[in-house]
């Protein structure tokens, strides 16, 4: 499958958020080695397992102020 430029430009322009999400989740205190994130345009969602409710909550805090992320879906599930 051949893709355009458009789509190319697209899929660099999510890695890079990709990259700061990651930092930024890295910066933080959350135990981010089982979260998973995945970029589509402004749109991040965290899937994976976390400690407690309160990461969740400040997982999905942390990327929402994310420069360019307008929605994240919070699928990480508690891991007890």
């Amino acid at each position: 499958m051949m893709k355009n430029n458009v789509e190319l430009q697209s899929d660099v322009i999510d890695s890079i958020k990709q990259k700061e999400v990651k930092n930024a989740l890295r910066r933080s205190s959350i135990n981010h080695n089982d979260i998973n994130i995945k970029v589509s345009g402004t749109a991040v969602t965290l899937s994976g397992k976390i400690i407690s409710l309160y990461q969740k909550d400040k997982a999905e805090h942390i990327v929402g102020k994310t420069p360019g992320i307008w929605h994240v879906n919070n699928d990480l599930e508690l891991n007890f």
